[in-house]
């Protein structure tokens, strides 16, 4: 069990669960600090694949967004993390104010962003988890919605103040 404030993930033998749904997708979307809870989510992910051997259905997506490049923080650990899982982790950096020569997004998440780099189009035993400042988590809601994915395939932590995870 993974509890982050509302978000409670359930992973058991080579399933993971929200909400009492058997996920198979998970996108995760951070803006800023909105990252260190996502970093949770993907630890205990990584423990999850680990565990199983590989052997899972589904992965992980992140789409980390900031400022500049001072601002990113766990960028050893993602690359880490795709090293190690590169089958089941896949994450994009985009930043607003990229220094010379930046390789990856600029500017704004926007549905192209959404469509190209994330577990896309929407389909049953997906979950999108959102975190970051409340202005970048709303934008992202109706970005979400307006691509398709419904409701109950999203999770904000706008309203929630407590995070913590525990090994699955």
């Amino acid at each position: 069990m993974c509890p982050m404030g509302g978000l409670r993930l359930k992973f058991d033998d080579d399933k993971v669960w929200f909400r009492g749904a058997q996920i198979h997708r998970i996108n995760l979307i951070a803006g800023g600090t909105g990252i260190a809870p996502m970093i949770q989510v993907i630890r205990a992910f990584s423990r999850h694949v680990r565990n199983n051997g590989g052997n899972i259905s589904g992965g992980l997506n992140l789409i980390y967004a900031a400022e500049d490049e001072s601002d990113l923080a766990f960028m050893k650990l993602l690359n880490r993390v795709h090293d190690d899982f590169p089958r089941h982790f896949k994450f994009y950096v985009k930043l607003n104010s990229p220094p010379l020569g930046w390789t990856e997004g600029v500017g704004y998440i926007d549905a192209r962003d959404i469509r190209k780099h994330l577990a896309y189009p929407q389909r049953d035993g997906d979950l999108n988890i959102v975190c970051g400042p409340p202005i970048f988590e709303n934008a992202m809601l109706k970005l979400l919605a307006k691509q398709g994915f419904f409701d109950h395939q999203i999770y904000s932590f706008s309203s929630d103040e407590q995070v913590a995870c525990s090994s699955p």
